[in-house]
């Protein structure tokens, strides 16, 4: 079995409640949205194709010793069936966490150790919609570990999350970062500060990667 893969390196989590731990990213190919602000566009392309087996090898030369957690990201992961992967990762005694866009399900993802779910707001062009399917990607998320992760670019995408999150039995974390090029983390934090989310589990974070000019 073969997987389409964009690229594999070491660095460190750039967003998100894991962010700063050194970890391996699997970054796959291919997706099924195009959100406005991608940042990872090259991934929507083929890559190379790589067996489970090889791709094992390759995070193991790619580890500095210490590296405890792996990243299966994209491009959107769930279009591959990485069930042997994670299989295999586990094996060799690897944190598995996933980044998913949101908009597709599959059981295996509770095999995960942390999962990443986006909630994404007008800006990106793929506005989040199919609430059974987000619930369902929660649910584990509650079971296992993880968190919701939505950019925001505006105020229009900022009170569409709190719309949601105000309608929504939401008891995950949900972490608000703003959109690169397009809004401040102080404009947001502004945002947050004169009309917070009605939620005790919010995290204002930025993009660390980025702003400290790392992969």
């Amino acid at each position: 079995m073969t997987l389409n893969v964009c690229e594999i390196f070491f660095s460190l989590n750039g967003e998100g409640i894991l962010i700063g731990i050194p970890t391996i990213f699997i970054r796959l190919s291919g997706c099924n949205l195009r959100c406005a602000w991608c940042d990872t566009q090259y991934a929507w392309e083929k890559g190379s194709e790589m067996s489970v087996e090889h791709i094992a090898e390759s995070v193991q030369e790619h580890n500095n010793g210490y590296c405890s957690w792996t990243l299966l990201t994209g491009g959107e992961p769930l279009l591959q069936n990485i069930e042997p992967l994670i299989k295999r990762l586990h094996k060799n005694k690897y944190l598995v966490s996933m980044e998913t866009n949101g908009s597709l399900y599959e059981s295996y993802m509770k095999k995960c150790d942390f999962i990443s779910v986006d909630l994404k707001p007008p800006s990106s062009g793929n506005e989040t919609t199919d609430m059974q399917i987000f619930n369902k990607i929660l649910k584990v998320i509650r079971k296992k570990s993880g968190q919701i992760k939505a950019v925001i670019a505006d105020a229009t995408d900022y009170e569409f999350v709190k719309e949601i999150t105000s309608s929504q039995p939401i008891t995950v974390p949900v972490v608000l970062q703003p959109c690169w090029g397009k809004m401040t983390y102080e404009e947001l934090c502004q945002f947050y500060f004169k009309d917070p989310l009605p939620l005790r589990h919010v995290l204002i974070l930025t993009q660390i990667h980025k702003s400290g000019n790392i992969k």
